[in-house]
């Protein structure tokens, strides 16, 4: 009895350990590189997904055209004007979107 209530909680600890470490952002990031971008338009829907495709830039200035997504409740654009970071992964050539979140760094300036 006691055996298999310390595997039950064992395996419990275990699983949400899993499930935690699959859905933190910093793990997630591992393998990107940072580009910026600045919202200029309402995206394309397609699907319960609005996406947009960007002239991004990196930390030195460099050019992307990247394509990502955008889940929000009601189907909304992404706020027009909004600074958003985007972690790409290098990896594929039709990259999608791993994480954004706006920004707030009045000292950024686009070229």
């Amino acid at each position: 009895m006691k055996k298999s209530l310390v595997i039950s909680v064992l395996l419990a600890l275990f699983s949400s350990f899993a499930i935690g470490c699959e859905r933190s952002p910093t793990i997630n990031r591992m393998g990107t590189e940072q580009y910026y971008v600045q919202i200029t338009n309402n995206g394309e829907i397609k699907g319960n997904q609005r996406f947009y495709t960007l002239s991004t830039y990196n930390k030195d200035g460099i050019e992307k055209t990247v394509t990502f997504g955008s889940v929000k409740p009601g189907n909304k654009p992404l706020k027009e004007n909004a600074f958003i970071r985007l972690y790409v992964n290098q990896k594929y050539d039709n990259n999608t979107e791993i994480n954004h979140r706006e920004l707030n760094y009045p000292h950024f300036h686009f070229v």
